[in-house]
């Protein structure tokens, strides 16, 4: 058959001497002494070994990719399995994903469980193949203590890759099940270096370096939330990213080096991702409708008439909306029942309106446009007529042109849209607090800073009027008590000790060589530069020591590998529930678990959160809010932090989302699993009963949750 005709060609392909390839950044070229197919069956061949792929997939494909790391996608699929994996042209693996559905239907509930092996053979196996995915020259370590538990029972490592023995700027996320290799991806994967990898020898001795970076450090004293609604005074480094070139002993600000280039060493290749809720929209009249139904359509009963929306707005000072008229005014209603009214307004340019802009540009932009209109989009409360949004969007464009921001009319303006926040707010002077080139208030309290609470205003440059506001606050924040704070100085030197000064490979932007066809490939690209490695020393442990705590004077280690340990588990019954929990990232921060402590429903959704994979720490209360509403732990309209959870409701948190939900709402087919569980309840008790939330005799379901209660319940979904 063509398939064993494939295997034995693929075979023969593995014991032939390889065809030498021109090395990355050499050539985008194919090979004069390889065509495309004789390239792709060695690549596949040597994949299929490397990776030990199967005989029994059905399908092949490989596709070719022109990118800026040229290379094959690879994919086998068939018998409700598919494997993808992409690799250079030197057969290196950058990217591989593996799915075995095996007949079973997807659920994307909550569906948390531990891994079904033990993390010590996870991560066994998890170096094991690393060293065989690694190219020429290439090592990977392993960072942090444990793994991060993902939802489907994996194990998820991450680490960086060390080119020669030394750091590298390449990093790597791998995932190991209980049926092998799941996933992997390296940062390179689709952007490579150019040029070649410099040899150590002849660098400048750390003690010189460390001194030099010591020189470059910054910090800035202010509250930062500590993800269980505590915000507690911490000093931030603030100074640029800095390193020493290890042959010239030269400090280099690498922020403004990539700045000067039109990018950002702290952001290059990273995507941000946002989330966004889905919003609603209500219609029809009341016949046939249910409560339910009902009930939503009352959130509507205190709405602000159109009319009334635009006055409000208009009231305002130097909202500059004289010139618009009110387009559409649409209401959305989230989760929650809070209702948004969205206003939209235009204005059309000409001779007497530019709105700011230069004549001349005004002019250019007419001579192939017909018309210029100049829109703007308004959030309010529905309610109550609060703006929580402005964004103005304008048809051209002019060099220079960014948002102003003047103290006094931007002070005017906060003080009339939202004067309460305004008083408890400052100008914010942080570095890097800004929320763009308009004017930042940052809430204060005692004197400090916490810059997560904010109030931005961008002003039009031209006109001084406003054409951008944006708010976020968290009114149920807790602020640690004040306590005397270590110095400044203090603070540097616990920082500095806390990290490690090491030799390795930086990434370092250059300008494009339009004569090099490598580079030039970058230029079609739309990139303004191209990097290479060179050899540097730099500070490393900075992705995980955030700063230093103002009060105690100790640097502030954020968790590694997503794990949790507590120091009051002494003497608690429930510890091994705890730490167990605790080992894979579900937790609570602060090193104290607090066991016998009343659960709130705050407390009960960042538990579990984490445990559906994410990271709340740096979250504030909306976002909680939204989230833990959107995965189901908490009914929509409900959401109140500070109540406390009774045992019952939070077996209702855990069953309901998952995918025992719908059985456990069926009445008059459960038999009694506890004497104490109302007939509403029957069948929450009988699947807590089965599935490991609860044993003995009695539920409790009516007894406050305590934190310890809560962990042995989750503990036992999980080990089901």
């Amino acid at each position: 058959t063509m398939k064993r005709i494939l295997s034995l060609l693929l075979c023969a392909l593995l014991l032939a001497p390889a065809l030498a390839l021109p090395a990355y950044g050499e050539g985008l070229d194919v090979a004069a002494e390889e065509t495309s197919e004789e390239e792709l069956l060695r690549i596949a061949a040597r994949v299929k070994e490397l990776l030990r792929v199967e005989d029994d997939y059905g399908e092949f494909r490989g596709d070719y990719n022109d990118g800026l790391r040229p290379g094959w996608n690879l994919n086998w699929s068939g018998n409700d399995r598919e494997l993808s994996v992409t690799c250079d042209r030197e057969g290196v693996v950058t990217e591989y994903y593996r799915w075995d559905n095996g007949g079973k239907t997807d659920f994307y509930g909550f569906d948390a469980a531990f891994p079904g092996i033990p993390e010590e053979r996870a991560r066994s196996e998890a170096e094991e193949w690393l060293e065989r995915l690694m190219g020429e020259g290439e090592t990977a370590r392993i960072d942090g203590r444990t793994a991060e538990l993902v939802q489907n029972g994996e194990y998820r490592f991450y680490g960086r890759i060390l080119k020669n023995g030394l750091e590298s700027p390449v990093s790597f996320s791998l995932r190991i099940g209980a049926e092998g290799l799941r996933g992997y991806s390296r940062s390179d994967s689709y952007q490579g270096y150019v040029g070649e990898l410099p040899e150590a020898g002849g660098e400048i001795p750390a003690e010189e370096a460390a001194a030099a970076l010591d020189e470059s450090v910054r910090m800035e004293l202010y509250y930062v939330p500590q993800g269980d609604g505590e915000a507690r005074l911490r000093y931030v480094p603030v100074g640029p990213y800095t390193v020493v070139d290890a042959m010239t002993g030269e400090a280099v600000d690498m922020d403004a080096l990539y700045a000067s280039f039109g990018g950002s060493a702290k952001n290059a290749g990273n995507r941000l991702l946002e989330d966004a809720a889905a919003a609603e929209e209500a219609a029809g009249m009341g016949a046939g409708l249910t409560e339910m139904e009902l009930a939503s359509i009352a959130n509507y009963r205190d709405v602000l008439e159109r009319e009334t929306l635009d006055e409000t707005l208009r009231a305002l000072p130097d909202m500059g909306l004289e010139d618009f008229t009110l387009d559409r005014c649409s209401y959305t209603m989230d989760e929650g029942g809070q209702i948004r009214a969205s206003l939209r307004y235009s204005a059309l340019m000409d001779d007497d309106h530019l709105f700011g802009f230069r004549q001349e540009t005004y002019d250019n932009y007419m001579s192939w446009s017909d018309r210029a209109a100049v829109v703007k989009y308004a959030v309010l409360d529905a309610r109550t007529g609060a703006l929580l949004e402005l964004n103005t969007v304008y048809p051209l464009w002019e060099e220079g042109w960014k948002a102003g921001g003047d103290e006094e009319i931007c002070g005017a303006f906060l003080a009339a849209a939202a004067p309460e926040r305004y008083r408890e707010s400052g100008l914010c002077d942080l570095t890097g607090k800004s929320q763009g080139d308009g004017v930042t208030f940052a809430r204060l309290h005692e004197g400090y800073f916490y810059p997560d609470n904010y109030l931005y205003v961008g002003l039009n440059p031209g006109t001084g009027t406003v054409d951008e506001f944006r708010s976020q606050w968290d009114e149920d924040v807790r602020f640690a008590d004040g306590e005397e704070l270590v110095t400044e100085e203090e603070a540097r030197k616990a920082y500095t000790e806390a990290l490690e000064v090491t030799l390795g490979y930086t990434a370092w932007p250059e300008g494009i060589d339009y004569g090099d066809p490598i580079a030039l490939h970058y230029a079609d690209w739309g990139y303004t530069f191209v990097e290479s490695l060179r050899l540097c020393w730099y500070y490393s442990g900075t992705d995980t020591v955030s700063g230093v705590d103002a009060p105690t004077g100790k640097a502030v280690t954020e968790m590694t590998g997503g794990s949790f340990a507590y120091d009051d588990l002494a003497e608690e019954p429930r510890r091994d529930a705890i730490e167990a929990l605790g080992a894979v990232g579900i937790g609570f921060t602060g090193g104290y678990f607090r066991p016998e402590e009343a659960l709130t429903q705050e407390s009960a959704a960042l538990l579990l959160l984490r445990a559906n994979g994410q990271d709340p720490s740096a979250w504030d209360g909306e976002t909680l809010a939204r989230q833990a509403v959107w995965h189901g732990f908490v009914p929509a309209g409900e959401w109140e932090p500070d109540r406390t959870v009774t045992r019952m409701e939070f077996v209702r948190m855990i069953l309901a989302p998952s995918r025992y939900g719908a059985a456990a709402e069926l009445e008059g087919v459960w038999a009694p699993a506890f004497e104490d569980v109302a007939p509403a309840d029957e069948g929450y008790g009988a699947l807590a009963g089965a599935l490991g939330l609860a044993a003995g005799d009695t539920l409790e379901p009516d007894a406050v949750c305590t934190r310890g209660d809560a962990a042995e319940m989750l503990y036992g979904f999980m080990s089901r």
